[in-house]
């Protein structure tokens, strides 16, 4: 079992943070003609349960069968035995697992536990039989509950994090190399690791060769290097860049230290030398897209695009700021080619460049190499914008994190980036770049590596908080169900009420990209203050208290209160507005209207809307004793439209 840790309480997320607690009654399932399955909980907390059942239209012939779910390389268990009443299997899925990052369960598989009809129903065959996944995935949650205060040592969510780090540049190309290739590698490319543009082409002819890259001195290699290549031992060594990069004493070392044949890539400058090696590239791979960058100035944004055209066994092209030189133009107009990117500004790489592609590239119909060039203000912003458009898709294999000060630790990373299908993210080791918030948000990992020293621990956790596919986006609202436990709230319907509604308010939420922590999600006591100190040690954007009214039957209507601060404007009225019109939008309440309450001493009168930092409102949804809005909320449906209300009302706020 992992040693549990404890957390800073700023900006970090909750126990809560995750789709609801959903009870059988309010679970979407799904109708299938093949399998049907009902699951009581979508989020669980550190050693709670959640009861599963699941039906099929076929008879198995099965007294039980096994569900598996995992979370990266870690599987749950759980036999289902079969209820004949019911005609469905049964049982509960035991969370006892100390997670050490974000545990977000998957069905693996269901084996069918019979002599007669012994099958194992993986992902495949559960998708044919009209299984989306995804409605059933569990979140499990937990808290540090060892220690006296919830809200103080809240476990913050991630992605897990592995460090490739080693004591210097040769150590870090090592342990990239072990964690890649840990069964050897038939072929290998070593660099100077001080020539940055050589390891830039250097990438896409490792990918070619499924090699990794090693980094070498100009005149020696250090015993780290040696020992790697012995482990590794390659038939083939292909150095990258001429003999003023790396000698020839270097290169026959290399050769004596397991006998690979050594070759060499080498041109009369950067540009030779990028041509050179996609012609050996295109040896192996019809070269049919190029990706280009200015080879001095211009080498820094190539960086980013290495990985990628290592996906795609494409060459990185390094050309002159007006012009591609001649020998490689005159090699690149007999190549056919189908496509071109170009990675950098103006200031760096020339629209006469563009011409001169555009001139030997024939693209698809409609499409143009015009609208192919990236960049950005910087290469931070570069690097965020290549991997907005050549990894689009929402969930990644890993994050691979280097500084963007040191460009030798991402170079090395390149290879094993490919391998992962994943890109290389650079940012300024002190903090993460304002340019990567966006992709980092609308995006999830399995996996952060962070590649080389110097790192500050908490430019990484943002990262792997950002990545973690339990948080949906940059706004964080702190949904309190009102009451709850021993404090039923008003008329005895309030506690169950507040929570029907503040889970379908959360639903909302998170479809909507909004990451949402409950202060409870099941019906259980918490004081005031925890529900303040929740949403404080989130630093939460903003937070709703759902609650419901009586006053002897007599009064009706909905009211929102919000912080006596705000009184002549301010965020927690602006919320306080927007709920409440979207409450009335859909229901026909009596508009009580928004307003503030006081002490005496001119404080907020609500312990929540006082003790919260973050701007509060306090939403009376209706009166419970009166019998006309109880008519409009006597059901889960109504209830669950109430919620939607509140959430589009949190919503607009947040816009």
């Amino acid at each position: 079992m992992k040693k549990r840790r404890k957390m800073l309480s700023t900006g970090i997320m909750a126990t809560m943070l995750a789709m609801p607690t959903m009870a059988f009654a309010n679970e979407t399932n799904v109708n299938s003609s093949d399998i049907n399955i009902n699951l009581e909980k979508r989020s669980v907390i550190y050693g709670d349960t959640s009861k599963i059942s699941i039906s099929f239209k076929e008879d198995l012939k099965a007294n039980s069968i096994t569900l598996n779910y995992l979370c990266y390389d870690q599987t749950l268990s759980t036999t289902l035995n079969y209820n004949p009443q019911t005609k469905s299997y049964e049982g509960t899925i035991n969370f006892n697992i100390d997670p050490e990052y974000l545990n977000v369960w998957q069905i693996e598989n269901i084996v069918v536990n019979s002599d007669e009809n012994a099958q194992t129903l993986d992902k495949s065959k559960l998708k044919e039989m009209g299984l989306n996944l995804d409605d059933y995935k569990i979140t499990q949650e937990y808290i540090v509950s060892d220690l006296p205060s919830m809200a103080n040592y809240i476990q913050r969510t991630s992605s897990p994090v592995k460090k490739l780090v080693g004591s210097d540049n040769f150590e870090t190309a090592v342990k990239i190399s072990q964690e890649g290739w840990k069964n050897g590698s038939n072929k290998l490319v070593v660099i100077n690791g001080d020539k940055v543009a050589d390891g830039i082409t250097a990438t896409p002819l490792a990918a070619v060769h499924n090699a990794p890259i090693l980094t070498v001195g100009q005149n020696n290699i250090p015993d780290v290097i040696k020992n790697e290549i012995k482990r590794l031992n390659p038939s083939e060594i292909i150095i990258v860049g001429g003999t003023n990069t790396i000698t020839t004493s270097v290169q026959n070392q290399l050769a004596g230290i397991n006998n690979a044949r050594v070759s060499r890539i080498g041109g009369v400058d950067r540009h030779d030398t990028s041509l050179k090696i996609a012609q050996a590239m295109d040896n192996q791979y019809d070269v049919q897209t190029v990706y280009l960058a200015e080879g001095f100035k211009g080498d820094i944004d190539a960086v980013s695009i290495a990985t990628k055209a290592g996906q795609d066994k494409q060459p990185v092209i390094l050309t002159e700021k007006y012009k591609v030189p001649t020998a490689t133009y005159n090699w690149l107009k007999n190549e056919g080619l189908k496509n071109a990117y170009f990675i950098g500004g103006p200031e760096t790489l020339d629209t006469k460049v563009i011409d001169q592609i555009a001139d030997i590239t024939n693209v698809a119909s409609g499409q143009s190499v015009y609208k192919n060039r990236v960049y950005g203000a910087d290469r931070n912003e570069t690097n965020a914008k290549v991997i907005s458009k050549f990894y689009p898709q929402a969930n990644l294999n890993a994050m691979l994190v280097a500084r963007s000060d040191k460009l030798t630790d991402a170079l090395v990373a390149g290879p094993l980036g490919v391998k992962l299908g994943s890109p290389v993210l650079i940012t300024p080791q002190i903090y993460l770049s304002k340019y990567h918030e966006a992709n980092l948000d609308a995006k999830n990992a399995d996996m952060v590596y962070q590649i080389g020293d110097g790192m500050r621990q908490s430019v990484i956790d943002d990262i792997a908080y950002r990545l973690s596919p339990h948080n949906a986006g940059s706004k964080t609202v702190v949904v309190d169900p009102g009451h709850g436990g021993s404090d039923p709230g008003t008329s005895n319907l309030e506690k169950d009420y507040t929570l029907d509604t503040s889970l379908s308010t959360t639903e909302y939420l998170r479809s909507k990209n909004v990451n949402v922590v409950l202060t409870r999600d099941t019906d259980k006591y918490i004081t005031l203050a925890e529900r303040s100190s929740i949403s404080n040690a989130m630093g939460a954007d903003l937070f709703v208290s759902v609650h419901f009214n009586s006053f002897n039957g007599q009064a009706s209507g909905s009211e929102v209160y919000y912080k006596y601060k705000d009184r002549n404007g301010g965020t927690s009225k602006t919320l306080a507005t927007n709920i409440l019109n979207s409450i009335l939008s859909k229901f026909d309440f009596k508009n009580r209207g928004v307003k503030t309450r006081t002490t005496d001493s001119g404080q907020d009168y609500y312990s929540v809307i006082r003790r919260t930092d973050a701007p509060a409102v306090i939403v009376e949804s209706a009166f419970l004793d009166n019998s006309s809005d109880l008519s409009k909320l006597n059901t889960l449906e109504k209830r669950k439209t109430l919620g939607v209300q509140i959430g589009k009302g949190i919503e607009q706020t947040l816009k």
